[in-house]
């Protein structure tokens, strides 16, 4: 089980007074003067909370949300627990690459953190931005924006927070020098049903192991966005996942960790999906090599591969987003090298963490109990790959879906039930179709049907479970 520090969406006594989205929460302002401005407001009612009520037009920390019967704290430093609310998308008069926010608190500005990101037409998001320092640059023209906050600490509220393109000229209303929040974190971090019928994952290029432990991986695309003008492949890296346990508690983005749960945490906030979404998907493979040196191996081994929305931040770090080539934290490391990695290997950083602790395994990414024991069938911890498929350009992204809205799709190495089950994807997660072909029938959420996409080489899900990836071309003949 990992126990390393994650960032968590509880809280404990606070309050956030009027939160508005890309916009003035309260206390509110005449609609003239937010029109002159070009200001874009939001009601607090609107957002997704997990940590957070809404009492009398105010937000304010729920200190019993989030906790199972077993939510005790497991940072080994002093925990600061926190709220989130995450708000519906906004979107803009005209496409923009650039943001302002402005924020004012009530109290610490460390205690809170406001991110944005953006999306263009057909869906696709670039990554979530800290908003700290005002003005948010993004890698793309978008036409539409989402906020996102976090609370942490003790005592600090957010009474008003505003966004829209720059202008020429004009302040938010009732701006003043206490607005901007700062870098507010903290942070630990980390279902029962059984699989539905076949859907796959695809092995990202040479599934075999790191030759060395500790390995950056195979770089490809370095783009931290979600989608690009020409097609490229998703970024891969072989990383040392850890299984994550701490069933009952709640995870960076509010979803409440379930028994045999599929999901994947990693050390950033950038790639962290909303709450039940998938728009930031890994694909995780096995590649035979166990234990922190990579001596162990699989007897007969096979690989496997699962596709997991990306719902918690861990382990070990919460601003490592080593699968970008201009990443936040220690740009000194190698293109998809985890710092964690690099401190267990080669003593970076003395051997510690961002929190000063001593980094016991090498561990990049953390898989949900489900996802490490049925989707990889992993007997310890070890060596994967991993694809980055938001880092990649989608041909067509489907999402896939289960009835229960809680169990993952078996993949399968061939299209139709009689081929042999080679992992699973997680409900909500977004894949790429390749192409599809006609199998065996399988019925599911979209009905019945004979259409199967293939998602990875060798890796086919049923159409029936999925959302999306209509008009792929024929697959060619094996």
């Amino acid at each position: 089980m990992s126990h390393r520090r994650r960032e968590r969406a509880t809280g404990t006594a606070k309050t956030l007074a009027s939160l508005g989205v890309l916009v003035l929460l309260l206390p509110l302002t005449p609609a003239p003067a937010l029109a002159e401005t070009g200001w874009l407001r939001q009601e607090p009612g609107s957002a997704d909370l997990a940590g957070l009520v809404l009492e009398s037009g105010a937000l304010r920390t729920d200190g019993d949300a989030g906790h199972g019967s077993g939510a005790a704290v497991r940072w080994e430093a002093a925990p600061r627990r926190a709220g989130l609310a995450v708000f519906p998308p906004q979107p803009l008069d005209a496409p923009a690459d650039t943001v302002d926010v402005r924020v004012r608190t009530d109290g610490d500005p460390g205690e809170v953190l406001t991110e944005l990101r953006g999306g263009r037409t057909g869906g696709a998001w670039t990554e979530w931005h800290p908003a700290g320092g005002g003005r948010v640059a993004l890698p793309h023209e978008v036409e539409r924006v989402q906020l996102r906050v976090r609370v942490s600490g003790g005592g600090s509220g957010l009474t008003g927070l505003w966004v829209r393109p720059p202008e020429e000229g004009g302040r938010p209303p009732g701006d003043g020098a206490d607005e901007g929040p700062a870098d507010g974190r903290g942070g630990d971090a980390t279902a029962p049903p059984g699989p539905a019928d076949p859907t796959g994952s695809g092995t990202p290029g040479d599934p075999g192991g790191p030759t060395v432990p500790g390995a950056p991986g195979a770089p490809s695309d370095p783009s931290g966005a979600v989608d690009h003008v020409d097609r490229t492949e998703p970024f891969s890296a072989t990383l040392f996942a850890t299984r994550i346990g701490l069933v009952g508690d709640t995870t960076a983005n509010g979803h409440r960790i379930r028994e045999d749960d599929h999901f994947a945490a990693l050390p950033s906030r950038r790639g962290l999906a909303v709450r039940g979404g998938g728009e930031y998907t890994v694909r995780v493979c096995t590649t035979g090599a166990l234990g922190p040196e990579g001596r162990g191996d699989t007897e007969n081994h096979r690989p496997r591969c699962a596709y997991l929305p990306v719902w918690d931040v861990g382990p070990w770090n919460t601003r490592d987003d080593h699968w970008n080539a201009e990443r936040e934290s220690w740009p000194e490391l190698a293109h998809g090298q985890p710092q964690a990695q690099a401190a267990y290997t080669l003593g970076h950083n003395g051997g510690l963490d961002g929190f000063g602790r001593r980094v016991r395994n090498p561990a990049g990414i953390d898989l949900a109990d489900g996802a490490f024991r049925h989707g990889l069938e992993l007997p310890t911890n070890g060596w994967v790959r991993v694809d980055y498929l938001w880092t990649g350009e989608y041909r067509r992204r489907a999402r896939i879906t289960a009835a229960d809205q809680n169990s993952p799709v078996v993949v399968r190495e061939g299209p139709g039930p009689e081929y042999a089950p080679v992992g699973l994807a997680a409900h909500s997660a977004n894949v790429d179709v390749a192409c599809q072909a006609v199998g065996g029938v399988a019925a599911g959420t979209a009905g019945a049907s004979r259409a199967w996409y293939r998602i990875g080489e060798g890796n086919y899900v049923p159409a029936a479970f999925a959302d999306g990836g209509e008009g792929a071309p024929a697959c060619a003949e094996p």
